[in-house]
């Protein structure tokens, strides 16, 4: 056999050089280095030989005109003209004045006395109801004579004509009326009247420096134009010093105020402005114990079926316009709801929709920049199409928290792609098990089955070596807890459970979110269409169908009913309704 391998020799001597072998390819080129430092410039070389001159350039623009020069010296005056032919004569000069009159001549014998004329008995002159004044003798003297024009009587005229017959002037001079010697009313020559003033200057101006200026009525109700009276109004007094225009109506039926646009207006019926204070202030004074009216009632009927897709109908808009205006020291506020009550609940601002097309709400908030552009929308108590939600809108849901050591900090809600409950717990394992029953609250608003079961997150307290949980026996009223690999650990769970709720079952994942609400579905972009577009979603039944009232009995005289048959309706009396704010309270059954 062959025996072990002996240590191995030394090294022996190197052998001399191979020949050098081929020159490999050239490798690619490496980076180009950094540039160097600019040398230092050279000098300047040779001035070059001047080239030859180039064609002449075009005639340049003439220039502008130089000032004038001074005058020349006035030659010698040329020779005398011949005389012209004489022009016409010229119109006669004034006539000049009258001589001095001459001495009168002498006076001319008296003429013979005439025969005795006839003797006549006159009577006082009388007008007749015409007007005309007649005067009557004694029989030979050609009475009664009568004028032929008339005069205005104290008693009146009979006989008259209104084409012809006028109290006034003929000339441009004003008519004026007095009493007292004191001018009461004028008719100006520029075809005004005037009363308590000389130069009016519309068709009719009363001027009653400080009373009272017009005051017109009928039986029932009146007002004033031009009041000066100092007047108060409201259980807390407020005192005016008078006013343009005051109305009254004490008696019932009748209204202090009407205006009206119809047919052709294309204006207001109704407009207030001021740059001063409040343009329109409403006050009521109520005690009723029955019927509570509101201060302001605003109404829109609206019965078009085509008007304006997407277009808010509104029965008030309130509009605070401060543009781009520089500065930021306060609040553009559209709308500002307060309600003050220190005892009774208060609500600052209400909204209520009554609507069957899916897409109901009680409010909707957006905010902008101010080119528009849309920083964030919200939805609130309703259904936006998609299922019923308290808030629906972009952005997160936030807390503020204003905590004393950290400032004023925000807290988000977590949010999912769909609907969960989620509920925490503690329970006792006991030997490697333990069984969570539902809160029999939780178990009736939920829905559990294979596609909906419920999820549980488990976590071992103070048990070191816990194999871990599993989750067995799902049912919709509880779930068993069991140790892994068998283990018989005995301690506490903490436990989050998260379940399917029966609110909106049916949404599924993603659904489908509303734009805008001035943006109507139909009007939507295609790339704003979500792939969930649920339709079969369900809903509690209404409050007073789950628990079986009457909404009608809930509310008082004078408010919507809020549900139920006659939704949307004003409760005028029990079993009484209308369509609309009555005008007249005495439409309202009430009790004071």
């Amino acid at each position: 056999a062959t025996g072990p391998a002996g240590p191995t020799g030394l090294t022996g001597a190197t052998g001399p050089a191979g020949p050098t072998g081929l020159t490999g390819a050239t490798g690619p080129a490496g980076p180009t280095g950094l540039t160097g430092a600019t040398g230092p410039a050279g000098p300047t070389g040779l001035t070059g030989a001047t080239g030859p001159a180039g064609p002449t350039g075009l005639t340049g623009a003439t220039g502008p005109a130089g000032p004038t020069g001074l005058t020349g010296a006035t030659g010698p005056a040329g020779p005398t003209g011949l005389t012209g032919a004489t022009g016409p004569a010229g119109p006669a000069g004034p006539t000049g004045l009258t001589g001095a009159t001459g001495p009168a001549g002498p006076t001319g014998l008296t003429g013979a006395t005439g025969p005795a004329g006839p003797t006549w008995t006159l009577t006082a002159p009388t007008f007749n109801t015409s007007g005309n004044l007649t005067i009557n003798a004694t029989s030979g003297s050609g009475a009664p004579v009568s004028t032929t024009t008339a005069a205005w009587l104290t008693t009146g005229n009979s006989g008259t004509s209104a084409a012809t017959n006028f109290v006034g002037t003929t000339n441009a001079v004003d008519f004026v009326t007095k009493t007292n010697n004191t001018e009461v009313m004028r008719a100006t020559s520029a075809q005004r009247v005037g009363v308590g003033i000389t130069t009016p200057t519309t068709k009719l101006e009363v001027s009653s420096g400080t009373g009272d200026a017009v005051y017109g009525h009928s039986s029932n109700v009146g007002g004033y134009l031009g009041y000066e009276t100092n007047f108060a109004f409201g259980v807390t007094p407020q005192t005016i010093n008078g006013a343009g225009v005051w109305a009254a109506n004490p008696a019932a039926g009748y209204t202090s105020f009407y205006a009206q646009s119809t047919g052709s207006a294309t204006v207001a019926a109704n407009i207030s402005y001021s740059n001063v204070w409040t343009a329109t202030y409403n006050l009521v004074d109520n005690a009723s114990a029955t019927f509570n009216p509101s201060g302001l009632y605003s109404h829109l009927n609206n019965t078009s079926t085509t008007m304006g897709v997407g277009a808010f109908k509104n029965a008030i808009y309130g509009y605070s316009n401060r543009g781009t205006i520089a500065g930021n020291p306060g609040y553009t506020v559209g709308v500002n709801g307060i309600a003050n009550s220190q005892n009774e609940d208060a609500i600052g601002v209400v909204g209520r929709a009554f609507c069957s097309s899916g897409f109901t709400l009680g409010g909707y908030f957006e905010g902008n920049t101010y080119p528009g552009l849309n920083s964030g929308y919200a939805f609130v108590g309703g259904n936006d199409g998609f299922g019923a939600t308290k808030i629906t809108g972009t952005g997160a849901v936030a807390e503020i928290v204003p905590t004393p050591n950290h400032g004023r900090v925000k807290l988000f809600c977590p949010e999912a792609p769909e609907y969960w409950y989620q509920d925490y717990g503690t329970v006792n394992l006991v030997d490697g098990f333990a069984h969570v029953a539902l809160d029999p609250i939780l178990a009736e608003i939920i829905v559990v089955n294979d596609e909906n079961p419920i999820r549980v997150f488990a976590t071992p307290v103070n048990m070191l070596y816990f194999e871990g949980v599993t989750i067995i026996n799902r049912t919709s009223t509880g779930f068993d807890l069991v140790e892994l690999n068998g283990g018989k650990h005995t301690g506490k769970l903490d436990y989050q459970l998260i379940c399917k709720p029966k609110t909106n079952f049916g949404q599924g994942r993603f659904p489908q979110g509303r734009g805008p609400a001035w943006l109507k579905p139909e009007m939507e972009p295609a790339a704003a269409k979500a792939a969930n577009q649920p339709k079969d979603i369900f809903y509690w039944p209404a409050d007073h169908i789950q628990y079986n009232y009457n909404p009608e009995e809930m509310i008082p005289v004078g408010e919507i009913v809020p549900a139920g048959p006659n939704a949307g309706k004003f409760k005028l009396g029990n079993g009484k309704y209308s369509e609309s704010f009555p005008v007249d309270n005495r439409s309202i059954n009430r009790a004071d």
